[in-house]
């Protein structure tokens, strides 16, 4: 173990997901979604919302990013497969605009169904290689203990950052402040 592999580590697994777990877990709780003053409350009331949103008479509507993390799951789990997930499509939409450039030269029919099919395919597959997130970063990692490590620290570090923001009223603050900005852009 390098000071290169924990670098690398800390930047592909660490960071992503202490950014993560800190803006959703502090949006959830600005939104009133999820409370809790230890992890463990916290994971509760996460379960509860989990539970409410497969629900549908009674689910409470929560912004895209939070459901599509509690339905991956929640937790831990949940929040590397939406990052899983987000690193996956980001890589789709580069291609994507390349095979648009192809698009504009051969504006046949057959390449714009080719290329809605592919999209179609791809998300699907996406989908499930989020899902099976361990297959997917864990294939090419020689020291894969810590990837884990560094992403679990990282998901721990980010919620009780955000817990600790939430009691000081800085996320309050921060919401205010953006939202005054939008509405000065707007």
């Amino acid at each position: 173990m390098t000071l290169l592999d924990i670098l690398t580590a800390l930047l592909i697994a660490g960071l992503p997901l202490f950014l993560l777990s800190l803006l959703l877990v502090s949006w959830a709780l600005h939104r009133g979604w999820l409370t809790g003053t230890s992890v463990k409350e916290l994971q509760g009331s996460l379960d509860a919302l989990k539970k409410s949103q497969k629900d549908k008479n009674n689910s409470n509507k929560v912004d895209p990013a939070l459901g599509k993390w509690l339905r991956f799951g929640g937790g831990f789990y949940g929040l590397v497969a939406l990052y899983t997930l987000l690193v996956i499509e980001l890589v789709d939409v580069f291609r994507f605009l390349a095979g648009l450039a192809e698009l504009v030269i051969d504006l046949r029919l057959g390449a714009v169904v080719g290329l809605a099919i592919e999209f179609f395919v791809n998300a699907i597959m996406n989908f499930v290689t989020a899902i099976a997130w361990p297959a997917y970063w864990l294939a090419d990692s020689r020291d894969a203990w810590q990837l884990l490590f560094f992403a679990y620290a990282g998901y721990w570090l980010g919620i009780k950052t955000a817990q600790y923001a939430w009691q000081r009223g800085w996320v309050e603050e921060a919401a205010q402040r953006i939202s005054g900005l939008l509405k000065r852009e707007i």
